[in-house]
């Protein structure tokens, strides 16, 4: 007669084909996120390679001064400045470091601002950030920067045009607090209870997973992620609220 219990192999089994279901999520948002974001790097560099070939362009054409040709060629050395400013900052969500790092998180909070200053200039946004002094941690790099980015969309897509943007990054105690608050429309109640859940999103052409993934992230640092919002007329806004430990347990 067969046992009616389930041997313990039968649950190892189930959790491994959990685990792996979650990895899976994991790397399918990464990859749509890092669609998102070549987007927005693609329209960066455009742009300044359209700025690159004009100012080549008039500091070859005859009749041009020795000063003017040398203003033009020094604007386009900073514009291409710009542009391994811009392959860099890719680069740090696209390279996924498996070890944690002591990071200026200030640094990076800049960052994940800088790529998506196109679509802030596009909205008219009013960013006003503010940051401790120093505020380091030890922390996943790529990780901590997916989590920013994932943030700033959700403000960027709910903040109205002319709207406000707020970032603060701050050590309290043994802990570091970043904040990215916006004066959107603020989260609908019917999603509030479900919000960290995977698959949970209020956007048509949301996959439901980029909050699923902060939380995730942070948990995994040890950290702790809160929000308040308010969906009143002309009080309207989300305020978000990460606690990480500056020293990571190990």
């Amino acid at each position: 007669m067969d046992s009616p219990f389930v041997s313990s192999g039968s649950f190892e089994d189930e959790g491994q084909k959990l685990k792996a279901c979650e990895e899976n999520l994991r790397r399918y948002h990464q990859l749509a996120l890092a669609g998102r974001l070549v987007g927005a790097t693609m329209h960066e560099v455009n742009n300044r390679l359209a700025a690159l070939t004009n100012l080549i362009f008039l500091a070859r054409s005859s009749g041009q001064s020795q000063p003017q040709s040398t203003e033009y060629l020094d604007e386009a050395d900073l514009q291409l400045r710009s542009l391994a400013e811009i392959t860099t900052r890719s680069l740090t969500f696209i390279r996924v470091d498996a070890e944690s790092k002591e990071v200026d998180l200030v640094d990076l909070a800049t960052s994940a601002l800088k790529l998506h200053r196109e679509q802030i200039a596009k909205k008219r946004i009013n960013v006003q950030t503010r940051s401790s002094d120093v505020a380091r941690a030890c922390v996943n790099k790529g990780e901590i920067f997916q989590v920013l980015t994932n943030l700033l969309l959700n403000s960027l897509d709910a903040v109205p045009h002319s709207g406000n943007l707020h970032v603060r990054v701050a050590i309290r105690s043994l802990n570091a607090i970043i904040t990215v608050a916006d004066n959107g429309s603020g989260i609908p109640r019917s999603i509030q209870n479900t919000l960290f859940d995977s698959f949970k999103s209020n956007k048509s052409e949301g996959n439901g997973l980029g909050l699923w993934i902060v939380r995730e992230i942070v948990q995994g640092h040890g950290g702790a992620i809160r929000y308040r919002t308010s969906n009143r007329q002309n009080k309207s806004g989300t305020v978000f609220r990460i606690v990480l430990p500056i020293q990571r347990a190990s």
